[in-house]
């Protein structure tokens, strides 16, 4: 996600981050940091396996729960693909007044019948 504090753009990796080390800033984080929670920490039915450096990606919603957004590592942005995450985001998007949207970077995919191309504004 983009941080407004940071002047990071949404599918940029953060320049404070480090696979190995994790935040370099955490306890000084911004206040748009401090309130993120991915989905994963605050969802009891999704278990280890989404967890996003297993996952490969970052779960958050919009729209007051209406839309799902995968923010996916743009190292690994098909990790998506694989199940159980596919099939289980392909419900969630099934269902009535619920969107997905899929992004690596600016580009993404509105998943349905059929996906469509989107790209982030």
């Amino acid at each position: 996600m983009g941080v407004t504090a940071l002047d990071k753009p949404a599918g940029k990796r953060c320049g404070h981050f480090s696979k190995s080390a994790g935040c370099a800033i955490y306890d000084d984080r911004p206040g748009d940091c401090r309130v993120f929670n991915c989905l994963w920490l605050l969802t009891e039915a999704l278990d280890e396996s989404w967890k996003p450096a297993i996952a490969g990606f970052v779960l958050h919603s919009e729209r007051h729960g209406a839309r799902l957004v995968v923010e996916c590592d743009t190292a690994r942005p098909h990790d998506w693909r694989r199940e159980p995450y596919q099939a289980t985001l392909r419900r969630w998007a099934a269902a009535p007044g619920q969107e997905v949207l899929v992004f690596a970077g600016s580009r993404g995919l509105r998943l349905g019948e059929p996906d469509a191309a989107v790209r982030r504004v």
